[in-house]
């Protein structure tokens, strides 16, 4: 399946990242302050010596919309975000998901909450998924068989799951038949903006973002 273009999940400026360990068509997105050094409003030695609370980071509870009109096959909620962040959660948070995670098989489906905390797939009507995962605890709009459009807002930003800080995070898979077979998707944006070294916006189309870009996104 090629060609795919889907619509930004979000609205306004942000920081697209791919994190070493993630696919390479697999996206997180965070908020930076104005002048795009931190992300969140607490003295960043404090994640070293301390905590920063999931509420002090700008990117907590934005709203997420979906990025393609479609058909929601299924929703994870009720996993309680993590209320803060520090060093040794961070490592103990990759460490358990490295080595420590394995799904549980609840009612005939995998519960993959513990690894993607909240989250909401939809299907399009060519078949492929739109993943959209670490969506704030009781957040989620939608229900699972709900028809969606474009543009819908369908949660919040959160910080559950293996989540470090609070984060979206993107991908598209090929199918949820068999999860454990499931193929990760290449897929485009169909515009958005990024910002130059010269500190221009540039209007961009049908392409992905360069990790470590912050990208504009409108309505």
């Amino acid at each position: 399946m090629a060609n795919i273009s889907i619509h930004p999940p979000l609205k306004g400026e942000w920081k697209f990242l791919r994190p070493p360990g993630h696919h390479l068509y697999a996206f997180d997105f965070v908020q930076m302050d104005g002048k795009r050094k931190l992300s969140h409003n607490s003295n960043k030695l404090r994640f070293y010596i301390s905590r920063i609370a999931s509420n002090r980071f700008f990117c907590w509870n934005k709203p997420v919309f979906a990025p393609i009109d479609g058909k929601v096959i299924r929703v994870g909620n009720g996993w309680k975000d993590h209320e803060y962040t520090n060093i040794w959660k961070t490592i103990q948070l990759w460490y358990n998901a490295t080595y420590k995670f394995k799904p549980k098989e609840e009612n005939g489906r995998l519960d993959i909450r513990p690894n993607a905390g909240n989250y909401v797939m939809i299907q399009a009507k060519e078949g492929y998924i739109v993943f959209l995962a670490h969506l704030r605890n009781q957040s989620i709009l939608v229900t699972e068989g709900e028809q969606v459009r474009q543009g819908q807002a369908i949660g919040m930003l959160g910080n559950s799951g293996n989540s470090t800080m609070p984060h979206l995070h993107i991908n598209l898979f090929d199918q949820m038949d068999n999860p454990f077979k499931a193929e990760v998707l290449p897929f485009v944006f169909s515009s958005y903006e990024t910002l130059d070294s010269d500190g221009l916006w540039v209007e961009a189309k049908s392409s992905i973002p360069k990790a470590g870009m912050f990208v504009r996104f409108h309505a």
